[in-house]
């Protein structure tokens, strides 16, 4: 199931507005003074932002969906069927106006980012490691750059990779469930549920992202919208990213070559494309530098034979991973 596990809702406001808001809850053990955070709310699956620049004051909601529908997203997402989703809204209009005491409703607010997920449940932990490793393996893709470096407390390098639109407001993130809610300190009831899970995420984070795939003005209609695209905006950025074919350790990957390839051009080609990867550190630059015009034919060859050009890491103990494309 591909699902939208997060929703970015923007209010902004004036100074004497935002004021309002932040001094009637920043004393509540539930306002978090350094993340400038409200979560009374948070078990009902909304968290409220207080955001304040030199420029501008703003009121964010955070909202998970799989929460508002009671649901633990760790062992199944929400259906992003019209009645899940006119439900989910429902119950979030009510925590907006429940926390806002009336004066504002979801229309109020602005639809600034949205992300898909898809849960991948492995049968062993090493495995997710062994994914994202080779998930590092393709670095830039074509439109988007790797991300290094972010700022949440929780977030580890070694245990997520993550892509970067260049121009297009769209971000890919495939990571380590279990490390990610360790890194952030929670009850080891949740992370043991999480161990063996890999989550793959496809963000839209700028309106130009979101216009692309709605004409809708209306936050609400917007958010419909979107829900029922999930699986086609999620697919759309996946294709790009990820390779077809199973995975395995470079010297598998020559064998099968040899065995299988008749055609002569085709296995040279292939062969070269391998040993450019890990020299040029990037799928995309190692096509580039392999400078063939047939370089599609040469990846549809990858493909038929179900392999996938990037490899597994020689330290890994993994010696082969099925494709991702088979838990979709």
């Amino acid at each position: 199931m591909i699902s939208p596990h997060t929703l970015e809702l923007t209010m902004e406001t004036d100074k004497h507005t935002f004021d309002r808001w932040r001094d009637s809850v920043k004393n509540n053990k539930s306002y978090n003074k350094e993340e400038h955070k409200d979560f009374a709310f948070s078990k009902d699956g909304m968290i409220v932002w207080y955001h304040k620049t030199e420029f501008k004051t703003k009121i964010k909601l955070h909202v998970n969906p799989s929460k508002v529908l009671e649901l633990d997203d760790l062992i199944k997402l929400w259906k992003p069927n019209e009645k899940n989703i006119a439900e989910s809204l429902t119950k979030l209009d009510e925590l907006v106006d429940s926390y806002f005491n009336s004066e504002h409703e979801i229309e109020d607010f602005r639809l600034t980012r949205i992300d898909f997920t898809k849960n991948v449940r492995l049968d062993d932990e090493e495995k997710v490691s062994a994914y994202i490793k080779a998930l590092y393996n393709i670095r830039k893709v074509k439109g988007f750059s790797p991300k290094y470096g972010r700022s949440e407390e929780w977030y580890d390098d070694d245990n997520s990779f993550d892509l970067e639109g260049n121009s297009n407001g769209v971000e890919f993130t495939a990571y380590d469930k279990a490390a990610a809610l360790k890194n952030r300190k929670e009850k080891a009831e949740r992370i043991e549920k999480a161990k063996g899970l890999l989550r793959l995420e496809v963000k839209l984070t700028t309106q130009k992202a979101i216009r692309s795939y709605t004409d809708e003005d209306n936050t609400v209609k917007r958010i419909i919208d979107l829900c029922k695209q999930s699986r086609e905006i999620f697919m759309d950025t996946f294709l790009r990213v990820v390779p077809f074919g199973d995975l395995y350790k470079k010297d598998k990957v020559v064998k099968i070559i040899h065995e299988n390839v008749t055609d002569k051009y085709l296995k040279r080609k292939m062969l070269l494309l391998l040993d450019l990867i890990p020299k040029k550190k990037s799928l995309h630059q190692a096509q580039k530098a392999l400078n063939d015009r047939n370089i599609e034919r040469i990846l549809e060859e990858f493909y038929r034979h179900n392999v996938s050009p990037v490899t597994l890491s020689k330290r890994h103990k993994v010696k082969h991973l099925k494709s991702l494309y088979t838990f979709l």
